[in-house]
């Protein structure tokens, strides 16, 4: 499983790391939770589970309706593959790019605030130092880039300013989820 496409399956790894789901609950927690960070229906989550659980992170236990009135439903929980793939993503630095950050880091930040806020506070500060290492390489290469190269300049000035804006979201993340 790879982070860089920013697919929402780690989304749904992290709801299934807390405790087993029904599909259609991963999505209305999904939904609940982190809705502005990850749009995907209710069909794109099922086509992700059922990806999850072909590549063996996740499995499913299929659980009659007890009245007999519905279909089956499947159950799903994380193998120790699923586990430890979602952990390896927990504990990984996001690239610093404005979607991924949006995206992906949001999605580490709320989980990681609903298990400690060590791990918050680590997260932010992991991924400021990362960030700040990137912007300095940043400023290097506009620093080098000929005043004649307009478009050049005004792409990586873009960038620098995307990220000097992130930075201080991260310090208002700090504030508002750690005091």
């Amino acid at each position: 499983m790879n982070s860089a496409d920013l697919s929402p399956h780690f989304a749904l790894l992290g709801f299934l790391y807390f405790q087993p789901m029904h599909g259609y609950d991963l999505h209305k927690q999904l939904q609940a939770n982190l809705r502005e960070v990850w749009r995907i229906s209710q069909s794109q989550a099922y086509t992700i589970l059922k990806r999850l659980e072909k590549d063996a992170w996740i499995r499913s236990t299929p659980q009659p309706d007890p009245e007999g009135k519905r279909p089956e439903r499947s159950c799903f929980e994380l193998t120790p593959v699923g586990r430890a793939g979602f952990e390896s993503w927990l504990f990984t630095p996001t690239p610093s790019s404005a979607r991924a950050l949006r995206v992906e880091f949001l999605t580490r930040l709320f989980f990681a605030s609903h298990i400690s806020s060590d791990l918050t506070s680590r997260l932010l500060q992991e991924q400021s130092a990362a960030t700040h290492t990137d912007l300095a390489g940043l400023r290097r290469r506009f620093d080098q880039i000929p005043a004649n190269q307009i478009y050049n300049r005004l792409g990586i000035e873009l960038r620098i300013r995307q990220l000097v804006a992130l930075l201080e979201w991260m310090d208002s993340c700090e504030q508002n989820l750690l005091f």
